[in-house]
C-alpha cells in the first residue's frame, strides 16, 4: 500500500489492468518489479508513458530501492538519457559498432561506458539541476547521436 500511495494509485487498488490508463499500468509494473525481486531489478523503459511528476517519483523510488540494500542491482534500459543519468552510477551506451573492416555490425553492443561515481554525478538529491549534470547529459546525447 505504501508504494501504491507513493505512486498515486491507492484508489486503484481493486481495479483490473484493463481499467487503468497506460501510465497507471506502467506504475503498477514498476511496483510489481520492486516487490517481487530479490536484489535484482530489470526495468525496460520504466519512464515511458509517465507524466513529469510520475517520472520524478519513479526516479526517486529507483534511488530509494537502490539505497535499501548494498546488494540491490537495478538495470534500466531506456532511451530517456536524462532520467537514466539521474538514477545511475554507471551508464552504458549501446549501438551498432563497426567491425574490423569498418562495416556496421548487426545487433547492439556496448560502445561507450561512463562511471558516474568517478564523475561525482550520482547519489545526490537534485543532481539534475546542476550545470555539470546538464553538460554531462548533453555530452551523452551527442555521443548517442554519433552511434
Amino acid at each position: 500500500m505504501e508504494f501504491l500511495k507513493e505512486f498515486g494509485l491507492e484508489d486503484k487498488y481493486n481495479l483490473y489492468p484493463a481499467q487503468l490508463s497506460g501510465g497507471q499500468r506502467q506504475r503498477c509494473a514498476i511496483i510489481q518489479q520492486i516487490l517481487c525481486s530479490e536484489h535484482f531489478l530489470l526495468m525496460d523503459e520504466p519512464f515511458s508513458g509517465l507524466d513529469l511528476i510520475m517520472l520524478e517519483k519513479t526516479c526517486e523510488l529507483i534511488a530509494k530501492v537502490a539505497d535499501m540494500d548494498d546488494l540491490n542491482t537495478i538495470i534500466v534500459v531506456t532511451h530517456d538519457v536524462t532520467a537514466a543519468c539521474s538514477v545511475a552510477d554507471h551508464l552504458w551506451l549501446m549501438g551498432h559498432g563497426p567491425d574490423e573492416e569498418g562495416k556496421t555490425q548487426p545487433g547492439a553492443r556496448i560502445v561507450k561506458q561512463y562511471n558516474l561515481i568517478d564523475k561525482d554525478l550520482c547519489w545526490q538529491p537534485a543532481i539534475i539541476t546542476t550545470p555539470r549534470f546538464t553538460d554531462f547529459v548533453r555530452e551523452v546525447k551527442e555521443e548517442f547521436r554519433r552511434l
